[in-house]
């Protein structure tokens, strides 16, 4: 049974996280009247919109698109004008739209797109607009204002935890605010899909931000689409702020602070020597990784986190160190039930950038796949007897190197056994292989669903994954270039996309179910 915490305790907290927020940072036009910029442009947002979005919201923008299947929350159909971060009641306005593509959404798999140029967002959503006839035929509402918020004390947290009950948000968010409450799992959006309410216990992971200021406008104008109303008629501007408190002190501290980066340039410097595979290697343990924020395609309790990389090259070969948090190492996978640990790093074929979800039709990726059963199988092969140790077996007369008339029935090794007679190790498929050379999988794609191992002599990246206090190193290792048209080439000097994804089986992640990056950029460093 949870217990909540002394409000004495609460305030002293809530005291300091007042001084961290400074006064509320507002995109032009949100609050206060600026000039409207101008306009953009629908038909470059269309061109960049089937670049970057098309992939999950759909070429025609109803939500349908290719990766639609494994996205939850389910991407936004724009046709409907329906949007749930906005700053009225109503349509959403300009601003609104550009903060959403500017920040992302958080805990969901809508990314941050504020790298592209101001040009290209407004575009965007210029693009977007043009979807829904609501933007010619409706006005948007009058935008949130957003006062001066009181100073944090004891009665206001008393105040917010009382209108917490009686405004009926314990029914969606529970009483303790972990998403459980009595109407939780009835609950269903605009388009019919299941929506989970917010779990308050996570801090920073409001999709319309977890700051004071926007919980405050979220209690005003609600959010679209959605169960969660507008408490504007129902709820004064003091009582607003203090169910605001009351929400943050739920979680019990602060959002912590966004050290990771959604996109940004990773140097592969060169050096000379061998590039060791070992991560304890002195190479890799003094290298300098830069934390890359991921994003989970499927919603759950946990995040996976910042994905730490480095890179080194020496003119004949490139290497990676992946590095993340993991409390529990999975790499066991000989149920149906369970699921692996595992990591990945991307590259397109050819010049440009493809979607970063799994390539596409005219843009081919190549992927670079640890697992870490397989890295466990390298010690030694494992199969369903080492779930089952006293499982019964039949009589089995295809042992390689006896009679066949010796219908013996001694255990043995999978090894000792006569492939022919094992359909997946005698295709050749990697899974069933029980001598591995590398527990990275060298794989093409050219979407979702498209995923093509290369032919075993292909399979020549290298690595090795260590799990240690909650933690995994991987390092993948591959020659520049291969000769192999199915690989990615590398060249010092040369800038290309890359893309990571960690998949975390304590969380039943597997296939489409991933933490992921978007396209960040790999400088190789020149010789010297």
């Amino acid at each position: 049974m949870t217990t909540m915490r002394p409000l004495c305790f609460t305030l002293a907290a809530f005291v300091a996280l007042a001084c961290s927020l400074g006064a509320l940072r507002l995109l032009p036009g949100e609050a206060t009247a600026q000039p409207k910029p101008a306009k953009g442009d629908v038909a470059r947002g269309k061109a960049v919109y089937e670049k970057k979005c098309a992939v999950c919201h759909g070429v025609d923008g109803r939500g349908n698109g290719p990766a639609e299947f494994v996205l939850f929350p389910k991407p936004r159909d724009f046709s409907r004008g329906i949007f749930k971060i906005r700053s009225t009641t109503t349509l959403p306005t300009d601003n609104d739209l550009l903060r959403t593509i500017t920040q992302g959404i958080p805990g969901t798999s809508m990314p941050s797109w504020g790298t592209l140029p101001e040009t290209d967002r407004r575009d965007l959503v210029a693009f977007v607009e043009s979807l829904s006839p609501r933007f010619t035929e409706e006005k948007a509402g009058s935008q949130v204002q957003i006062p001066k918020p009181p100073p944090p004390s004891q009665a206001l947290l008393a105040l917010g935890k009382e209108y917490y009950k009686e405004a009926g948000c314990f029914d969606c968010h529970g009483t303790t605010g972990r998403g459980d409450g009595p109407a939780a799992g009835t609950l269903k959006d605009e388009w019919g899909y299941p929506i989970v309410p917010y779990d308050f216990t996570i801090p920073g992971r409001m999709k319309g931000g977890s700051k004071l200021e926007d919980i405050y406008r979220t209690l005003t104008a609600g959010i679209g689409g959605t169960p969660m109303p507008s408490y504007a008629d129902s709820l004064g501007e003091r009582e607003r702020w203090a169910l605001g408190y009351h929400v943050l002190s739920l979680a019990g501290k602060p959002a912590p602070a966004q050290a990771a980066q959604e996109m940004t340039t990773i140097l592969s410097r060169f050096v000379t020597g061998l590039l060791p595979t070992d991560p304890t290697a002195a190479l890799w343990q003094q290298a300098k990784a830069l934390a890359i924020q991921t994003r989970t395609l499927w919603l759950r309790p946990n995040e996976t986190g910042p994905v730490r990389v480095a890179s080194f090259h020496n003119g004949k070969e490139i290497g990676f160190l992946l590095e993340w948090d993991d409390p529990i190492a999975n790499q066991e996978v000989l149920r149906h039930e369970d699921f692996r640990d595992a990591a990945a790093v991307q590259f397109p074929l050819s010049a440009g950038e493809p979607s970063y979800v799994m390539g596409e039709q005219k843009g081919p990726v190549n992927i670079w796949h640890w697992k870490a059963d397989w890295e466990a199988d390298l010690a030694r092969f494992r199969d369903i007897q080492d779930r089952y140790p006293n499982m019964a077996w039949d009589v089995y007369p295809f042992l390689r190197g006896t009679p066949q008339g010796d219908r013996s029935q001694v255990r043995v090794a999978t090894a000792s056994h006569e492939p022919t007679y094992l359909a997946g190790w005698g295709a050749g498929n990697l899974f069933s292989t029980p001598s591995r050379l590398t527990p990275i999988e060298n794989l093409n794609a050219i979407g979702l669903g498209t995923l093509t191992s290369q032919a075993p002599e292909h399979q020549t990246v290298k690595g090795h994954g260590i799990w240690t206090d909650g933690r995994w190193r991987v390092v993948m290792v591959r020659a520049l270039r291969t000769g192999n048209e199915q690989d990615t080439q590398f060249e010092a000097g040369a800038t290309v996309p890359i893309a990571f994804a960690v998949w975390d089986g304590a969380q039943g992640d597997r296939d489409g179910r991933k933490a992921v990056t978007v396209w960040q950029h790999l400088k190789l460093e020149k010789g010297r």
